[in-house]
């Protein structure tokens, strides 16, 4: 595959060993959803976060989905690899 020495399978180990990505966003969200906000407050509030946290946080979350929108748009250009070697039981004719 790609004449790269990768296979399927070891695309496959390779792309399922990534650990997930840990946004700010989606932690800020996480830390406040059991006190039952929905989003983070600001800190005028004795709880809340600061301005500059709460910006840096979604831009992080606003760059990440682009980055995952180009990825998309990459992948939906890439030409089909035929898979000789795997068959499909329940489809055979």
């Amino acid at each position: 595959m790609f004449d790269a020495g990768l296979t399927v399978e070891s695309l496959r180990d390779c792309l399922a060993g990534l650990p997930p990505v840990e946004l700010k966003g989606m932690t800020l969200l996480r830390e406040c959803r059991p006190t039952g906000q929905f989003f983070p407050q600001l800190t005028h509030r004795p709880d809340g976060i600061s301005r500059e946290v709460l910006a840096e946080s979604v831009s992080e979350m606003v760059a990440y989905t682009q980055r995952c929108r180009q990825v998309a748009q990459q992948l939906t250009s890439l030409l089909p690899i035929p898979l000789t070697h795997f068959s499909i039981l329940e489809y055979g004719l």
